[in-house]
């Protein structure tokens, strides 16, 4: 009998990942993310917050076909307005980025930012999105800290 485990040749380890957090943000944990900051404000109000999750696929996946894929989560939303895209590098990896607001059932509006960059991992690729979220109505002054998370985020191949 053979045996296959996480991580080996096969099957190597994700990729690490770090952000850097303003003041008054904390780290959390969320349902299938590998890691999430808030800067919880309370049960009453909504709290700006990052995630970060990884989609491994076959080998060879690349930026494009990652960039196709947060374009259409996207275009799946419900009443979207497209804020800003954008190819960028984010410590020394390229990223593409797509700024957008829409709205949602539970939050109403929404405005978010999505960033994915795809990890060469020996037999597969490893797909990074990060994801930051703020209210709708304090888009101007909570935004600009989501995207300083977000632009602190740092991705190193397992090694």
């Amino acid at each position: 009998m053979v045996t296959a485990s996480f991580p080996s040749a096969e099957a190597p380890a994700l990729p690490s990942i770090s952000v850097e957090l303003p003041q008054a943000w904390q780290q959390r944990t969320a349902p299938d993310m590998l890691l999430a900051v808030i800067e919880d404000r309370g049960p009453d109000a909504f709290s700006p917050n990052v995630v970060i999750g990884v989609t491994r696929q076959p080998a060879g996946h690349t930026l494009q076909s990652a960039q196709r894929a947060a374009d259409e989560y996207v275009q799946g939303l419900r009443e979207v307005a497209l804020l800003d895209r954008a190819e960028v590098d984010l410590g020394g990896r390229t990223w593409y980025v797509i700024e957008f607001a829409h709205i949602t059932d539970v939050a109403g509006t929404v405005a978010q930012v999505v960033a994915v960059t795809v990890v060469d991992n020996g037999p597969v690729s490893d797909m990074v999105r990060v994801t930051g979220t703020v209210a709708g109505d304090r888009t101007e002054q909570d935004l600009p800290g989501v995207r300083e998370v977000i632009a602190s985020t740092r991705v190193a191949e397992a090694g």
